[in-house]
């Protein structure tokens, strides 16, 4: 978990439908490639470019993504992910994942 990451999400759309985002930085997480399928809400099929996993202990600043999540879509935006190579990803899921005490252990974020 050596990466650092800028997350954009969507925090408001102006008459024109673009975006405004209010950017952070999170470090120490992990970006793995795949090529992961996922179905979407309307049961088509999306692959994933990445996988971000966001320790709860070990990444910082702590975030709710799923909370950062809901809102963007809620307002008809997107959560964007920056690379320090300037890669930009769309997030498409965000899952919170437990342990073996059954106590959240970290996010695993899928990237398209």
């Amino acid at each position: 978990m050596r990466s650092t990451i800028t997350l954009k999400v969507c925090t408001g759309l102006d008459r024109y439908q673009n975006q405004s985002f209010t950017d952070y930085t999170v470090k120490k997480v992990h970006l793995q490639p795949t090529n992961e399928i996922r179905k979407t809400a309307d049961n088509t099929d999306c692959t994933l470019r990445s996988i971000l996993f966001v320790d709860r202990q070990h990444s910082t600043p702590s975030l709710d993504w799923w909370a950062l999540f809901n809102t963007a879509h809620e307002i008809g935006g997107d959560m964007k992910v920056v690379t320090k190579d300037g890669e930009t990803f769309t997030v498409f899921s965000v899952d919170k994942l437990k342990d073996d005490t059954d106590q959240f252990h970290h996010y695993e974020i899928g990237l398209r």
